[in-house]
C-alpha cells in the first residue's frame, strides 16, 4: 500500500510547525516509502488526490490528510474510485468536527503511529455535484454564518467560537427566509425557509450539535428545515439549538431522513451554499444545489480503540 501525505500548512492554530513534524515523522519512519506534499492554495488538496488516484490507478493508496475538516472534504472530493482508496485525517484543524461521531480513544486520531495502525471502516459520503462532503451541506442561515465565519477566523486570535456567534447575531437580524422548492426523496416541499441543513455527522462549528443521533453508516442524511429565524433571536433558543434540543423551539423546525435532495431557490437569485464549512455559491444560471447519500463509500481509517457512538450507528 502506498502512504501518501497530504498537509494543509494553514491549517489550525500551529501554521508555522505542521509541515515540519509532519516531514520529520515521515523522515523517521522509512519503511513506510511515505510520499509527502504541501497544499499551496485552497483547493489544492482536490487537485493532488485527483492527480495521485490517476497515477497509482491500479494500486491501493492510503491518504493521510493532515489539516482541518475543509481540507478533508477537499480532499475526498477528489477521490475517482473509492475502492482503491483509503483515508486517515490526521486533525490540526479548528474544530474538526467530523471526528464528533466518534467515542472511545478519539485522541488516537492525534497520534501519528496509531492513525496509521488504523483500519478502515466504510462510512458514507454526500456527493453535492460540485465536490463531496463528510460532514454537513447546508443553505441559508448556515451558509451565510459559513462564508463569515471564513473571513473572520482569518484575524481572529480565539478560534471560531467568538466569530460563529458574531455571525449568529450578524446573521439573526438582518438575514431573512426566502422561498425554496425542495425535493425530498422525490416528494415536494415549498415554502419559505431560514435554513436547510443535511446532516452526516453530528457537530459543526466546533460545538453545534442541533442533530445528535445523524448518522455515518444510515445510508441517510439527517434534513434539518427550519422556517423561522425567530427562534435564533433569543439566547436561550440558541442554546437549545446547540444542544439539539429542537422541541423547544416549536413547531418551526422539523427534520426527515432522505437519502436525495434537491434545493432549489425561487427567483432569479445565486444560492449561496457551505458543505463541511466550505463556502460554495450556485449562480442564477445553475438549476438546484443536489445532495445524494453514496452509501458506505469511504474507506475511512479509524485507529484502534475508536468505535462510532452508539446513536450514530444506525444501519451499521
Amino acid at each position: 500500500m502506498k502512504h501518501i501525505f497530504i498537509i494543509n500548512p494553514r491549517a489550525g492554530k500551529e501554521k508555522e510547525n505542521l509541515s515540519v513534524r509532519v516531514r520529520s515523522y515521515i523522515a523517521s519512519h522509512p519503511e513506510l516509502g511515505a510520499l509527502v506534499f504541501d497544499t499551496e492554495y485552497v483547493g489544492h488538496e482536490t487537485v493532488l488526490v485527483q492527480r495521485l488516484c490517476h497515477i497509482f490507478e491500479d494500486e491501493t493508496i492510503r491518504l493521510i490528510i493532515c489539516g482541518g475538516s475543509g481540507s478533508l472534504c477537499r480532499a475526498v472530493s477528489g477521490i475517482s474510485n473509492f475502492s482503491m482508496v483509503e483515508v486517515a485525517f490526521f486533525p490540526c484543524g479548528m474544530t474538526n468536527d467530523f471526528l464528533k461521531v466518534f467515542e472511545g480513544e478519539v485522541e488516537a486520531f492525534s497520534n501519528m503511529d496509531t492513525l496509521i495502525a488504523g483500519t478502515p471502516m466504510y462510512l458514507d459520503v454526500m456527493d453535492f455535484g460540485l465536490g463531496k462532503a463528510l460532514n454537513f451541506c447546508s443553505v441559508g442561515f448556515e451558509a451565510k454564518v459559513a462564508s463569515d465565519v471564513n473571513s473572520l477566523s482569518r484575524f481572529s486570535i480565539v478560534g471560531t467560537k467568538i466569530p460563529y456567534l458574531l455571525s449568529i447575531i450578524r446573521n439573526s437580524v438582518f438575514n431573512v427566509s426566502s422561498q425554496y422548492s425542495i425535493m425530498v426523496d422525490g416528494q415536494e416541499i415549498m415554502g419559505r425557509k431560514s435554513s436547510i441543513t443535511a446532516f452526516n455527522g453530528i457537530c459543526y462549528g466546533g460545538s453545534y450539535s442541533p442533530v445528535q443521533n445523524a448518522s455515518p453508516v444510515s445510508g441517510k442524511v439527517k434534513l434539518l428545515l427550519a422556517d423561522s429565524l425567530s427562534f435564533f433571536s433569543l439566547l436561550p433558543g440558541i442554546g437549545a439549538y446547540r444542544r439539539g434540543e429542537l422541541s423547544k423551539l416549536g413547531k418551526s423546525v422539523r427534520v426527515i431522513d432522505p437519502s436525495e435532495i434537491s434545493i432549489k431557490l425561487a427567483g432569479n437569485k445565486n444560492m449561496m451554499f457551505t458543505a463541511d464549512g466550505e463556502s460554495f455559491e450556485l449562480d442564477k444560471h445553475e438549476t438546484a444545489l443536489s445532495i445524494r447519500v453514496l452509501p458506505t463509500t469511504l474507506k475511512f481509517v479509524v485507529p484502534s480503540g475508536v468505535a462510532l457512538k452508539e446513536q450514530c450507528r444506525e444501519g451499521e
